[in-house]
């Protein structure tokens, strides 16, 4: 596992390009974390492209033709697996945001982060000039970021582009369609890298819950992470289940440490011995991927369970 800092350069592969790339160079994907640097005009005939990394954390790999479910098709990928609670706007971030103002042609949409975002009220299936919808101050919507420069607010939508449809994006509501209450719903705050983890298509955290009782989730990427169920003691056991996933990763080797305590100083010295070996292989071993894959993954079902049914 290749940890990086601010400032840290990356070199990347003879024939690789952070732009477009065409001809005989193989372009690449930038997540967060990283930057393509810049030839000086000096150097451009010796200059090999590198990256720079812009926050701590794991260097993250895919390429093109791997394995990985994350893989892409025409280009490598690389980014910076970090887990923090700012969250920065980038383009196709799917986001949690709770309206914060209203216009005539655009809501203002909190972010629960430094940035607030600017949702134009066409930026809805079906939504017409005659016909758009009508959100009140303080709902919440699901939604993607279109654009995020530097200089402007961010922009968001909850259409796709390609099919003009919602595609689950939009107001999300606790009533029905004739305005009667359905259920009980409300809104937990994650880290961002769990966030990131609960996203992936074969992470199992939240099918262990929905085995238990059925329930709708909307998560952003931003970290926060909307829940509706049939009533509210199921909706606070979903947040009682993230809560602990988000806990775990970071004590999970200091609750190892004590699994063997009040056994004899033998059982502890063994369990040290095992924890070491274990982390060691976590260190050498294993990348941003990895992380990623296994954030949301520490607890097993038995466990989900458990904590449910304290709950209920």
């Amino acid at each position: 596992m290749t940890v990086v800092l601010p400032g840290d350069r990356i070199a990347l592969p003879s024939g690789s390009s952070s732009g477009s790339g065409s001809g005989s160079s193989a372009s690449i994907k930038l997540g967060p974390g990283l930057l393509p640097s810049q030839a000086s005009p000096s150097s451009s005939r010796t200059w090999s492209p590198t990256l720079t990394a812009i926050r701590a954390g794991a260097l993250g790999h895919i390429e093109a033709n791997s394995s990985s479910k994350l893989r892409t098709k025409e280009a490598d990928a690389y980014w910076v697996e970090t887990n923090t609670q700012r969250y920065v706007p980038s383009p196709g971030d799917a986001v949690v945001g709770q309206i914060t103002n209203r216009g005539a042609e655009s809501y203002t949409v909190s972010l629960f982060s430094a940035h607030s975002a600017t949702l134009p009220a066409l930026s809805f299936e079906g939504a017409t000039k005659r016909h758009k919808p009508n959100l009140k101050i303080g709902s919440l919507v699901y939604a993607r970021v279109v654009s995020a420069d530097r200089f402007t607010e961010p922009e968001l939508t909850c259409v796709n582009p390609v099919t003009g449809k919602s595609d689950g994006f939009g107001d999300l509501k606790t009533t029905d369609e004739r305005g009667e209450r359905n259920g009980s719903a409300m809104l937990f705050r994650v880290s961002l890298g769990l966030a990131r983890s609960l996203l992936r298509p074969n992470q199992n955290l939240l099918k262990h819950v929905a085995g238990q009782f059925p329930f709708e989730a909307a998560i952003g990427q931003n970290g926060a992470v909307w829940i509706r169920a049939s009533s509210a003691k199921h909706v606070v056991a979903v947040g009682k289940v993230l809560q602990a996933a988000d806990q775990i990763a970071v004590s999970h080797s200091t609750t190892e440490s004590h699994a063997g305590a009040g056994a004899g100083a033998d059982a502890d010295a063994e369990a040290e011995s095992d924890i070491d070996i274990d982390m060691e292989t976590v260190r050498n071993d294993k990348d941003a991927d990895w992380i990623l894959r296994h954030r949301a993954s520490w607890l097993d079902a038995k466990t989900v369970r458990a904590i449910v049914q304290e709950i209920l």
